[in-house]
């Protein structure tokens, strides 16, 4: 046992001790902090960060500097959670590097304005041929289908809005669904995504 050890009676289960420790230039310290905290450390970024190998590498990193760093470390009430937040700015910080340093070229950047204007062009062709169906169904079915898609009304508020019974609300509208299914041959999920936007 050190003297250090000795006089300040380090008890290598308390991470107070251990990070006076530290401070204080003990590897012992450092290492059964690492042995305590790696796998709390571990999960926890691994849930805000999911890239085991990032995670892993930041960890080790992290106890590295606070090894080169031991001397200007500052006195911690929760050692723990001190950590946690260092670990999570420094993986934070280090994505943000990553991410600026992977700017869009010219051409990626003229690539997805393209993409953008040709997936505009579609959902605007699906849109009109929407509308052109729509406007094939009963007066009925076409009041209920707006009332339910674009004013987002709920069965039983469309059933009070025009006095017809629930079912018959759900059923004419399941009917229409049916038919714009069928005339636009699109699937149904498509269909009703097309409806909600």
């Amino acid at each position: 046992m050190s003297t250090l050890e000795a006089k300040m009676k380090i008890d290598l289960n308390d991470q107070q001790s251990l990070w006076i420790g530290l401070r204080a230039g003990e590897e012992p310290a450092l290492f059964n902090l690492y042995k305590q905290l790696y796998n709390p450390l571990f999960n926890y970024a691994f849930i805000l960060f999911k890239e085991r190998e990032n995670v892993e590498d930041a960890i080790n990193q992290m106890f590295l500097e606070l090894w080169e760093n031991r001397l200007s470390l500052k006195p911690v009430s929760n050692v723990k959670s001190y950590l946690f937040t260092y670990l999570r700015r420094k993986i934070s910080r280090e994505k943000a590097v990553i991410n600026r340093a992977v700017l869009p070229t010219v051409e990626t950047f003229e690539r997805s304005i393209m993409d953008y204007i040709i997936e505009l062009q579609v959902e605007e062709e699906l849109r009109d041929s929407i509308f052109k169906a729509i406007n094939k169904l009963t007066g009925r079915q076409k009041q209920l289908i707006m009332l339910r898609f674009y004013e987002d009304l709920e069965y039983t508020e469309i059933s009070e809005k025009t006095g017809l019974a629930t079912q018959t609300v759900y059923n004419n509208i399941h009917q229409a669904i049916k038919i714009l299914r069928t005339d636009l041959k699109i699937p149904m999920y498509i269909l009703i995504w097309l409806l909600k936007r």
